[in-house]
C-alpha cells in the first residue's frame, strides 16, 4: 500500500537498504529481543520436554526448542515483531499464544498452560498479555515504526532521538555540555551512547551518531536509560538503539515528503529591523520512498529505503571584507607570512578601492567602505 505522510524536516539525505536472512542467522540483543517463560498443566505442575514454536507472523520464520525439566524455555535474540507462540507435549492439547509482542531489547515472559486432552485439539489463546520485562532491572522505552513516522517531534531536531524525552527521567540537555541528545537520569549528552542494527554509530569528536536512518526506515527506536546489560555497555548515560525496518512475505512500501518552506515559516523580527525581505526563501524538502518484500517466502526477504533532500536559500547579503592595495602591500611586508597562500587569498578575495571612515566600524582600524563594494579597508 502506497501513502504519503507530509511533515517537516531538517536531514540530509540517506539511503538504507536492509536484507533480513533465515531465522537461523545470529542476532545480537542489540538487534532483537528474547521469549521466555514456563510450560505447565492446569495443576501448575512443570511440563518437562514440551516442544515450543515461536513463529513470526510477517515472514513466516518458525523457531523451535524444547522446554528443560523445570518446564522452561528460552528464546533468545527473537528478530523483533509480532509472534505466534505453540506448545505441544504428549498427552496434552497444543496450545497457542497468539499476538505476542516481541520489542527490541527486552525480555517477554510468557507461561503457557497445556490442558490434558487428545493432541488433535488446539487450545488458543487468542490475545497476549502486554509484553513486559519481568526479567530485568533495566528501564526501556520502546518506540515502533508509526510511532517514528506520526508523532510530531520526530520531524524536528534530531529525529527519532526526540522520541526519548517522552521516557520518564529524560530531558532536554538545556545546551549543557558537549553531546547529542537529551540528558539522561541527569548525566550529560557527553555520556550516551548510539547504536544502529548493532553497529556503534558514535562520533569520536563529540558524542553523537555519525548517520542516521530516515524516520520512515526505521523498524523500532529503544532508549535504555538504567540498569543496562553489559552487553551494551561503551557510556554510562542513555543507550539509543536503532533497527531498521525488514522485509516481509507481502510486498509493501510507501512514498513521502518532509517540507519546510517560506510560506510555511513565520516572519522573523529581526529581518524587518535589519530591512531584509520578511520571507527570504528557504525549500527544505526531503521526500523518498521505500519498499520490501520476500525474495523466497519464508526464508529471504529485502527492504530499501530512499531519499534525497535538497535545500534552497536566498543569497546571503552583508559587506565583502577585503584589504585595499596599501593594506595588500602591508601584509606582504610583515615576516613569516607565506607569499603563496597570500597571493591566493588576495586572488579571490580582491582589493578595495578605499577606506572607509573608521568611526563607521567596529573593527576600529579595519574600517568599512561604503555600498556596493563593501570592503574591509587595512590601512
Amino acid at each position: 500500500m502506497m501513502t504519503g505522510p507530509v511533515r517537516l524536516w531538517r536531514s540530509a539525505a540517506i539511503i538504507v537498504a536492509s536484507l533480513v536472512l533465515t531465522a537461523t542467522a545470529g542476532f545480537a540483543q542489540l538487534t532483537s529481543g528474547d521469549v521466555t517463560g514456563v510450560v505447565q498443566d492446569p495443576s501448575g505442575a512443570a511440563v518437562p520436554n514440551a516442544t515450543i514454536v515461536a513463529t513470526d507472523i510477517a515472514t513466516g520464520v518458525k523457531t523451535t526448542l524444547t522446554s528443560n525439566a523445570s518446564g522452561e524455555y528460552h528464546f533468545a535474540n527473537l528478530h523483533i515483531g509480532t509472534y505466534d507462540l505453540t506448545a505441544s507435549a504428549s498427552g496434552f492439547a497444543p496450545s497457542t499464544v497468539r499476538g505476542l509482542g516481541v520489542e527490541l531489547n527486552k525480555i517477554v515472559t510468557a507461561n503457557i498452560t497445556l490442558q490434558i486432552g487428545q493432541t488433535t485439539s488446539t487450545v488458543e489463546v487468542t490475545e497476549a498479555a502486554a509484553a513486559i520485562d519481568t526479567s530485568t532491572a533495566q528501564i526501556t522505552g520502546n518506540f515502533n515504526s508509526r510511532d517514528a513516522e506520526e508523532l510530531p517531534s520526530t520531524s524536528t531536531g534530531s529525529g527519532v532521538i526526540n522520541m526519548s524525552l517522552l521516557q520518564g527521567g529524560v530531558a532536554t540537555s538545556g545546551a549543557t555540555g558537549a553531546g547529542t541528545g537529551p540528558s539522561i537520569g541527569g548525566t550529560r549528552p557527553f555520556y550516551n551512547n548510539f547504536t544502529i542494527e548493532g553497529i556503534d554509530t558514535n562520533n569520536r569528536g563529540v558524542t553523537g551518531p555519525v548517520v542516521t536512518v530516515p524516520n520512515d526506515a526505521v523498524g523500532e527506536f529503544t532508549l535504555i536509560s538504567n540498569q543496562f546489560a553489559p552487553e551494551f555497555g561503551h557510556s554510562s548515560g542513555g543507550q539509543f538503539n536503532t533497527v531498521v525496518k525488514g522485509g516481509t512475505n507481502e510486498f509493501h512500501g510507501m512514498a513521502y515528503e518532509y517540507f519546510q518552506n517560506r510560506n510555511l515559516n513565520a516572519a522573523d523580527n529581526l529581518n524587518y529591523v535589519q530591512d531584509n525581505p520578511l520571507h527570504p526563501r528557504y525549500d527544505n524538502n526531503r521526500f523518498g520512498g521505500n519498499v520490501g518484500g520476500p525474495i523466497m517466502k519464508n526464508k529471504l526477504f529485502f527492504f530499501v529505503d530512499y531519499e534525497y533532500n535538497p535545500i534552497g536559500n536566498s543569497a546571503s547579503g552583508g559587506a565583502v571584507f577585503a584589504p585595499t592595495a596599501a593594506g595588500w602591500n602591508t601584509l606582504a611586508g610583515m615576516s613569516g607570512i607565506n607569499q603563496t597562500s597570500l597571493n591566493q587569498l588576495k586572488k579571490y578575495l580582491g582589493t578595495a578601492g578605499t577606506a572607509a571612515d573608521p568611526a563607521t566600524t567596529p573593527f576600529g582600524a579595519y574600517p568599512l567602505v561604503g555600498p556596493g563594494n563593501s570592503s574591509l579597508g587595512l590601512q
